[in-house]
């Protein structure tokens, strides 16, 4: 026995628990189910012994993927479904092929072909035996064009009647950018379900690690500050294999000190013992010389330093500004100061911002009309302020939220003015969902390329003042769309 191992049994039996609560592995027999997985399990199954088509599971790495393929194959397995697994895809084309049918339990020989037709045999003589096969392959955002274009060809073998083969795609969000290339849309077309694993909330956060302890025979013996749970969250932001990493520390420290009881202060040591710090957000250089500036020479000297940034679209200046500093400032433009000082916000209302960027001129018309932001000629460029009509901070990727879908609500009257909305709503159309994912990313990056911005597909406050502003017009030429990805949003 490793000393390392020796250790985990002590620790265990100074706590008195029958079993490790937060392993490093996945952990199928203490799984945390919750109503949303439990919808997704289900649906998952279905689709598999109903022999529709390809199932894509994509998450984050720690999200749980392993376990819920787990459940998926016990599932279908007691309908008397028959799996091949892959989990090294770092087997491609031909060999991946090969690994699939010893799997199944097949004698793979040196040629392609000739293991496709031994593959094809194997599945009719399931079919008419009445048994579905599965075959599984997880960390599939590894796999190359020609692996994912050989497990297209694999699905279009059939009966006549129904597919011979069901197979399961599980990897990481990279993963749906590779299902995005034009050149592998065949496969993309047959997906059937697409099931996207979320981190927990802070109140299933909380259930969770109640769940494991009870099932590791601690219930109500080790236990959690309500502080303890709230710092938890925040240090793993959901993420179960986060939980389990400082937990587990968590449990040690409560072995050193004698106690039973888990508090905030013991979380955040285990959570830097474990590599997770608190966020941070550190402020470009450019936004601090900007703040000493709005106070030293005024806000339009400020802003002009914006305009000296060269590298694609200017930097957008966000700052907190008081009607002192306004008072103090000596701008050349009296328009600009008096409006200005009409945007900025009341003491009272401290949490809001005023921003202020550079504005291609082709745009200066239709800002002209809004009166909420404020414009100004310096030099050779536009100048504009405004108060944003959404917050940047609100529209994060994976994030759902009325804001999100108010955003792809306009992005998708721009799509639909310019033409450019895909005939193929499946694979690469925009969804009203609420939910910022791939598809939201692409549409940001249409926007962007056709109005002149660097295309960065994020939702930046100068992008989404243009979004909010310029009018859905036809495009006079057909843009190029930046690469196409699969995925809701």
């Amino acid at each position: 026995m490793s000393k390392a191992a020796a250790s985990n049994i002590t620790y265990l039996g100074q706590l008195g628990l029958t079993r490790s609560p937060f392993p490093p592995t996945p952990d199928a027999e203490g799984y945390f189910h919750t109503p949303a997985l439990e919808r997704e399990l289900a649906e998952a199954a279905h689709c598999l012994l109903a022999r529709k088509g390809f199932v894509l599971m994509t998450g984050e790495v720690g999200m749980g993927k392993s376990t819920f393929l787990r459940r998926l194959l016990d599932a279908v397995e007691r309908e008397g479904a028959i799996a091949s697994v892959v989990f090294n895809t770092f087997l491609q084309g031909p060999e991946l092929l090969a690994a699939i049918l010893r799997d199944f339990g097949i004698e793979a020989g040196a040629d392609a072909a000739g293991n496709i037709s031994r593959l094809n045999s194997f599945l009719v003589r399931r079919w008419q035996d009445d048994t579905t096969c599965v075959v599984v392959i997880d960390d599939a955002q590894n796999l190359s064009l020609e692996s994912l274009e050989l497990l297209r060809l694999l699905s279009s073998l059939e009966s006549g009647q129904e597919k011979l083969l069901q197979i399961v795609l599980a990897g990481q969000p990279e993963l749906d950018e590779q299902l995005g290339r034009h050149e592998i849309r065949q496969l993309t077309s047959r997906i059937v379900k697409h099931i996207r694993m979320q981190p927990l909330d802070a109140g299933e956060s909380e259930r969770y690690v109640e769940f494991r302890l009870a099932v590791a025979g601690a219930s109500g013996r080790i236990r959690l500050t309500p502080a303890a749970h709230a710092t938890l969250y925040r240090r793993s932001q959901g993420n179960p294999r986060r939980i389990h990493l400082i937990m587990d520390r968590c449990l040690y420290g409560i072995v050193a000190r004698g106690t039973a009881q888990v508090d905030a202060g013991l979380v955040r040591v285990a959570a830097a013992e474990a590599g997770f710090l608190p966020p941070r957000k550190p402020r470009p250089r450019w936004q601090w010389a900007a703040a000493a500036l709005l106070v030293t020479t005024g806000l339009a000297t400020a802003a002009g330093m914006a305009l000296r940034n060269d590298a694609g679209t200017p930097p957008v200046l966000t700052t907190h500004i008081s009607n002192a500093t306004l008072a103090s400032a000596t701008p050349d433009d009296a328009g600009w100061s008096a409006c200005l000082a009409r945007l900025t916000p009341p003491a009272s209302q401290s949490g809001r911002t005023l921003q202020i960027a550079p504005v291609p001129e082709r745009h200066i018309a239709a800002l002209e009309s809004r009166t909420d932001t404020c414009l100004t000629h310096s030099g050779q460029h536009w100048l504009a302020a405004w108060q944003p009509p959404l917050q940047a901070d609100e529209l994060q990727p994976g994030q759902r939220s009325d804001s999100v879908r108010a955003l792809q609500t306009a992005l998708l009257a721009h799509d639909s003015a310019s033409g450019t909305t895909s005939t193929n709503h499946s694979t690469d159309g925009l969804l009203v969902d609420g939910m910022f994912g791939s598809r939201t990313r692409l549409a940001l990056s249409r926007f962007q390329h056709r109005h002149g911005l660097t295309v960065t597909g994020r939702p930046d406050p100068l992008t989404l003042l243009l979004v909010d502003t310029v009018s859905p017009t036809p495009a006079a030429t057909p843009t190029p769309s930046p690469e196409r990805q699969h995925g809701n949003g």
